[in-house]
């Protein structure tokens, strides 16, 4: 049984006797009378099949113990590895166990790892094949009918795995892997019965103590490691029961500051609707200054845009206004001369107008200030009279509302915030549970959008296959008919081309090729080999000399293109195939490349042998044969090879040592003589790929409607939760406007009144001073009328002497005007055509600067809120209404706390809690398992080590009696100690011996026969002994043989692998299946022992 597996057992064994068969009773010292089924015998014949996992192919060793390089072969059944003492077999079974990740203390020949390392060497490997077939294989989809597990160490104590599949692809390199496969397997490196080297099959029943018999006994049998589960499972249950005690007891504690902190983070909602209403005007806030800097940049660039425009304009005005000046001055010093003497009539009444002008002037200024102070205190008093109308409507107000009643609206909204509150309680468990169904339908939406990614990969990948095979179909369609079509589409017009140059007797002589449609094979068989080791040779051509290569490469420039060119090789053809005979590979039982290529074109066959050495190159069917063969430490080679492939195309190196390199092509391509089979076989490919791709895309369009409907759900959700968080607000709001109505206090009107008294009097005031200023202003306005007449008079006077010389005059002034105009029009077209130059290269500098700030602003945009958020809201306002919200935070803040600060306490609280309530519950549960559990494991272990005890005892006492021996094994459980004794021939007044007092033959028999006895009682896949015969004599080790024999014979599920320096030609009991390995002799500078020639062979098959 395996320590690893973890399955029930059905009862006290896991073998099942069958009820037919005779039975023996037996007395036990401490257990009583005990019935057992004899179907165990040694000689009872059972047919069975070889295993098929767990049993070991192969071993290899590398710079290991003695052996710098050694290849065992096992076979599934019975196995002898034969060689003289210090040939390295031991180093076999300890390799079989290192290998296997075994410590290095369990093969009792070393210490360390490192110690197994070959002297004068750095590192060694070991390798082991298991065979993985059948229903219980491990991985079988991964690691195919063979696991290799490769095990590397170093002189400074590291070592590494690699474990690989049958085709030698790494699939893992951790040391879980290989454990995984020893328990699928049920291999056990540390039992001493399964791998029973030469110290403790020499020693252990001799130098061990009853207990430590026992103790061997449980190990075997692996009830120790039984018993040692058990234990630490006890141990366990009570960690956990003291565990769940502690937990209990704060419980209670930690509940109480749950609701604490529940009750602090409820109170929280406000606050977060305040920082999440913060956020979102923030947001805003920095896509408006975007926005505003956006709008800046437009108005520059359209201004640019304008004042570029006016450039031709000012241009233009700067010409005219410089053709005015000069007509202009033109103009003024003709009327100069006629206007000079008008003037001197006009300059004698201008003494007399001045005077009246200055008095009407004076007049006019009092009249003004005089209107002014009238208009102010008219404005004075209808503002006098507008404030006590304000106040006498005031006073009637508060009058009437003095008579109204308060307390009922007052009762009447307490009512409506009740039922408002009610509906917000509602409203809020209705978005809970949407929330939820919201996330269940999120959560199923990204699960189908990763499936259905994954199949789409998966159709993408079957599409791309399906059309490499339907490449390949169709090439084999064109080639059905035209061998030449297989090596490409173009070669048939590629060979017209050369044919016709030929023809027109542009080579000096016609190209060979392509060389694969020179020559056929004498065996189709080798197809498959011969395409893999010509591979590309098999598109080029051939050339006698240089210029018909560059004929041949012009015709590749034109046919060709882009396609894959065949290569050109240059060589002086032949008319005679070369004589090979002395330097082709020698072997009369493998044919070489040579000998299967047929043509009739000694330049195709030249070529290969130039270029391939094909004389040289061995085909050897079998590939275990093939690395047997090519093997430099095996056997000697062929001679003149160093290179091979087999059947299925793998080719193998012996230069400079064993290489062994598999094809992953199955098919051949170019070589097939069976065009119609390979188009057969693709078709169905095809076929059966479409079929696959649609069964994909039926479940891909299924996901995608289960996924559309989650998304519509979702979706109904979001809307769902979007009117609820409305609807919360508008309740929220109403419930806060309702809370801020307060009654108003008591009318008091007669400070109102006495306000109302004292206008009355400021207005019979001003109304006096207003009457006042009237008057005054009346008369002003009498004296300015008569002085005004006065200076209308001289006026007069003046303008009719001055009307001869005033249109000169006014001509002259027109004339002075314009010149100066043209000037200033002139100078100012010029200098605003100079600034407006100078202003465009401004407006250009403005405009690139602020687009870099612009850029600066979005980006800084974006990563506040990725989502650009049109607003038309002012910066200025949604600042202002931020600091109103950051004010609002900060007051909640410093009544309630730190919000963050409650939130994640009452989440570590509530989870901590909820965290050790599911601990304990779980807890109790499986401690009442375990218990169940556990009291049903010890009476089966009881029993379980009764009866193996008892069927080991029995078949003790049976193989005893094969040499005419008795004996016994006493098991006393209670104490733990096992005693056995032999007496090794029976006779009377002779008691049963000591094992201490046997000698060396009669104690490696009893040896044997408590082996064979442990045997029945363990199920690893092999058995391995190392020199178990080694102190018997011919008698005992004949017959310890032909017991082992005959148990190997009826079990041929195991696999048994024996070490003896003894010739196991001729056994007492043939085994059909028997292989026997010789180990080579130990180099150690002697001459030859008269001993018995061992062959020098890497393994013999026995047939019956």
């Amino acid at each position: 049984m395996s320590k690893r597996k973890g399955s029930e057992l059905a009862g006290p064994s896991r073998k099942k006797p069958s009820s037919h068969a005779d039975t023996s009773s037996r007395a036990s010292e401490d257990e009583g009378e005990e019935q057992m089924d004899l179907t165990q015998r040694q000689n009872y014949d059972v047919n069975t099949r070889e295993a098929d996992i767990g049993i070991v192919e192969k071993i290899s060793l590398k710079n290991f113990m003695c052996h710098s390089r050694l290849d065992v072969s096992l076979g599934p059944h019975v196995n002898f590895i034969v060689g003289r003492n210090g040939s390295g077999k031991s180093a076999v079974v300890t390799a079989l166990v290192v290998g296997l990740g075994g410590k290095a203390s369990v093969t009792s020949r070393g210490s360390t790892i490192k110690s197994f390392i070959k002297s004068g060497k750095n590192t060694a490997e070991t390798e082991i094949h298991l065979r993985n077939r059948g229903p219980d294989a491990y991985k079988s989809q991964i690691y195919g009918d063979k696991i290799i597990v490769e095990r590397k160490f170093t002189c400074d104590g590291s070592s590494s795995y690699k474990i690989k599949s049958k085709e030698g692809k790494l699939i893992s390199m951790k040391r879980e892997e290989l454990t995984a496969i020893l328990d699928q397997f049920n291999i056990q490196v540390d039992n001493p019965v399964a791998i029973l080297n030469q110290d403790t099959s020499r020693n252990f029943l001799n130098s061990k103590s009853p207990q430590d018999r026992y103790k061997f006994f449980l190990k075997a049998t692996q009830l120790e490691q039984m018993m040692l589960d058990y234990t630490r499972a006890n141990e366990q249950r009570e960690i956990t029961k003291e565990i769940i005690e502690k937990k209990q007891q704060t419980l209670p504690t930690l509940e109480k500051e749950v609701l604490e902190w529940e009750q602090k983070f409820k109170s929280l909602t406000a606050l977060d609707e305040l920082k999440s209403k913060m956020k979102k005007r923030k947001q805003e806030l920095a896509w408006a200054f975007v926005i505003s800097r956006e709008r800046d940049l437009q108005q520059m660039q359209k201004n640019l845009q304008q004042e570029e425009s006016r450039i031709p304009k000012f241009k233009q005005k700067v010409e005219e206004a410089k053709v005015k000046v000069e007509s202009c001055i033109k103009k003024h010093n003709d009327l100069k001369e006629l206007l000079k003497s008008t003037n001197d009539e006009v300059k004698q009444l201008r003494p007399q107008f001045d005077a009246a002008k200055e008095t009407l002037k004076e007049a006019k200024a009092v009249l003004r200030t005089q209107q002014n102070e009238f208009r102010k205190k008219e404005s004075e008093l209808r503002k006098l009279g507008r404030e006590r109308e304000d106040i006498n409507a005031r006073i009637k107000e508060l009058q009437r509302s003095a008579k109204h009643d308060y307390e009922a609206e007052r009762r009447k909204r307490e009512e409506k915030i009740a039922n408002l509150e009610e509906q917000m309680k509602a409203l809020k468990a209705q978005q809970t549970t949407t929330e939820h169904d919201r996330e269940n339908f999120r959560g199923a939406v990204n699960k189908l959008v990763g499936e259905e990614r994954q199949m789409q990969a998966d159709v993408n990948g079957m599409k791309a296959h399906e059309d490499k095979k339907k490449k390949r179909l169709n090439d084999l369609l064109g080639a059905k008919n035209d061998r030449l079509a297989r090596f490409g589409p173009y070669m048939p017009t590629l060979l017209q081309h050369i044919e016709e140059r030929y023809r027109r007797k542009e080579f000096h002589q016609k190209p060979r090729g392509p060389l694969g449609a020179c020559f056929k094979l004498r065996d189709p068989k080798w197809a498959l080999a011969v395409e893999r080791c010509l591979s590309g040779l098999l598109h080029s051509f051939c050339c006698h000399d240089h210029h018909d290569e560059k004929v041949l490469e012009s015709i590749f420039d034109r046919v060709c293109n882009d396609r894959q060119r065949p290569s050109i090789i240059v060589a002086a053809f032949k008319n005679a195939v070369y004589n090979v005979s002395a330097f082709r590979a020698q072997s009369d039982k493998f044919p070489a490349i040579f000998d299967v290529v047929e043509s009739q074109d000694p330049v195709v066959i030249n070529t290969l042998i130039d270029q391939r050495g094909i004389e040289n190159i061995l085909l050897i069917e079998d590939k275990t044969e093939a690395r047997t063969v090519m093997d430099p430490d095996v056997q000697a080679q062929p001679v003149n090879c160093h290179e091979a492939f087999t059947v299925e195309g793998d080719q193998v190196h012996s230069v400079p040592c064993l290489r062994y390199y598999s094809n992953t092509n199955t098919h051949v391509k170019v070589l097939t003589s069976n065009t119609e089979e390979d188009i057969h076989r693709l078709q169905g490919e095809v076929t059966q790929l479409r079929q696959e791709i649609q069964k994909k895309e039926q479940t891909r369009v299924s996901l995608r409607d289960n996924l559309r409907q989650n998304q519509n759900e979702e979706k109904k959700c979001e809307t769902q939760l979007m009117k609820i968080e409305q609807k919360l607000s508008k309740v929220n709001n109403e419930i806060y406007e309702l809370k801020s109505i307060e009654d108003p206090a008591p009318i008091d009107v007669t400070t109102l009144e006495e306000e109302v008294n004292n206008l009355d009097t400021q207005i019979n005031e001003m109304s006096v001073v207003r009457d006042e200023l009237h008057a005054q202003y009346q008369d002003s306005l009498t004296k300015c009328n008569a002085e005004e007449q006065k200076f209308k008079e001289v006026e007069s006077k003046m303008r009719e002497k001055a009307e001869v010389g005033e249109p000169l005059k006014d001509e002259f002034g027109l004339a002075q005007v314009e010149i100066e105009q043209a000037k200033s029009h002139r100078k100012h077209y010029e200098q605003k055509l100079s600034e407006q130059e100078a202003k465009i290269s401004e407006e250009k500098t403005k405009v690139e600067e602020e687009t870099k700030v612009l850029e600066s602003d979005v980006k800084k945009a974006e990563q506040i809120c990725a989502e650009r958020i049109n607003t038309r809201r002012t910066i200025q306002n949604l600042e202002s209404e931020i600091t109103q919200i950051l004010k609002q935070i900060k007051a909640e803040e410093k009544s309630r706390g730190n919000v963050e600060e409650i939130t994640r306490a009452f989440y570590e609280k509530r989870d901590m809690y909820r965290k050790i309530q599911s601990e304990v519950r779980e807890c109790k549960r499986f401690i009442q398992h375990l218990e169940k559990v556990m009291n049903q494991r010890q009476q089966q272990y009881s029993e379980f080590r009764k009866l193996i005890a008892m069927r080991a005892k029995y078949f003790f006492i049976v193989l005893l009696s094969n040499r005419n021996y008795t004996g016994k094994m006493s098991f006393n459980h209670s104490k733990e100690t096992l005693e056995m004794n032999v007496q090794p021939t029976v006779s009377e007044g002779e008691g049963a011996k000591d094992m201490r007092s046997l000698s060396g033959g009669e104690r490696s028999f009893s040896t044997v026969c408590f082996i064979l006895a442990l045997w029945d009682a363990m199920e690893s896949p092999f058995r391995c002994l190392d020199e178990f015969d080694v102190f018997m004599d011919m008698v005992n080790r004949r017959i310890s043989m032909d017991m082992m024999m005959a148990v190997a014979k009826n079990q041929r599920h195991k696999q048994f692998i024996f070490l003896t320096p003894q010739n196991m030609s001729k056994l007492g009991i043939e085994i059909p299946s028997r292989k026997i390995f010789w180990m080579p002799d130990p180099d150690r500078g002697q001459g030859v022992l008269p001993y018995e020639p061992v062959r020098n062979e890497e393994q013999e098959e026995v047939e019956d």
